[in-house]
């Protein structure tokens, strides 16, 4: 059992001065979505502490990304150690942290995926995948779906599918197909008596509101900031073929349901057993 180091010494500012300087210096759209919001100071594994030195057990694990527990020592041991030996360098040379990662995720990733392209990001992510995908086939427009997230450039901001995220965005090729939202079916139906109409209206979609070739298809296997949104086991199989019927990429949205995540799988497609192909 490991230990973790937790700062003791409180923060020089009081919660008050930190809320005020919140609303004072901080663009106004990143909002805490609180009247009163809860500062906090520091963390170790399951457990974060605010300024006043309250201890909270963390079941929001910044949105997802706190896998294995915050400040878990096997993490930071690993990325102090790769500071104190180089920080930085362009990646016009190689070097043994990224081809290593790199054979690893070759080796984890379904199907033939075998080649990586780090970005910063899980917007970058899906940009490059869009733009790959129109390089690829040639093709220009995208089928995205409602209730859908895909980042906050102004690409993915109109693959996006809610209003909320979308205000001052408009990006052409992009249209949305209905969700598989079997809990508040769109369609008012039952599944499985359905027979998966939703997937259906995605080749609906790209015979009447695109040109009938698509440079691809993009989806979370789980919609995250849509109300975590799970698909009939049917559905991928269904869009995978639609998409690559009309010319498309299949695109997997992963930053949320990636690295185990949704259990006993490193990604989340893999659970629609859905085989992947650089192709």
């Amino acid at each position: 059992m490991s230990t973790t180091v937790v700062p003791t010494d409180k923060s020089h500012l009081t919660r008050e001065e930190i809320n005020r300087k919140q609303k004072e210096y901080i663009f106004p759209s990143v909002s805490t979505y609180y009247s009163d919001p809860l500062p906090m100071d520091h963390a170790s594994m399951q457990h974060v502490w605010d300024v006043e030195g309250k201890k909270y057990l963390d079941f929001f694990g910044g949105i997802v990304t706190i896998s294995v527990g915050h400040c878990n020592p096997r993490v930071t041991s690993r990325t102090k150690e790769q500071i104190d030996r180089m920080q930085h360098v362009s990646t016009c040379f190689p070097n043994v942290p990224m081809v290593d990662l790199a054979e690893k995720l070759a080796q984890i990733t379904p199907g033939a995926l075998k080649k990586s392209y780090f970005t910063n990001s899980g917007t970058e992510a899906n940009e490059t995948a869009i733009q790959v995908a129109r390089m690829h086939t040639g093709n220009f427009e995208v089928v995205a779906l409602r209730h859908g997230y895909s980042g906050r450039s102004s690409l993915t901001r109109g693959l996006t599918g809610m209003n909320t995220w979308r205000k001052g965005t408009i990006e052409v090729g992009i249209v949305h197909a209905m969700n598989p939202y079997c809990y508040r079916c769109p369609l008012g139906l039952k599944y499985p008596s359905c027979e998966v109409a939703c997937a259906k209206d995605i080749e609906s979609v790209i015979q009447f509101s695109t040109s009938g070739r698509i440079a691809a298809f993009l989806a979370e296997p789980i919609q995250g900031v849509g109300g975590f949104i799970t698909p009939p086991k049917e559905y991928f199989k269904l869009a995978f073929n639609i998409v690559k019927q009309y010319g498309g990429d299949f695109i997997s949205d992963e930053v949320q349901t990636a690295w185990g995540r949704t259990g006993h799988k490193w990604f989340g497609i893999e659970h629609w057993e859905v085989e992947l192909s650089p192709t």
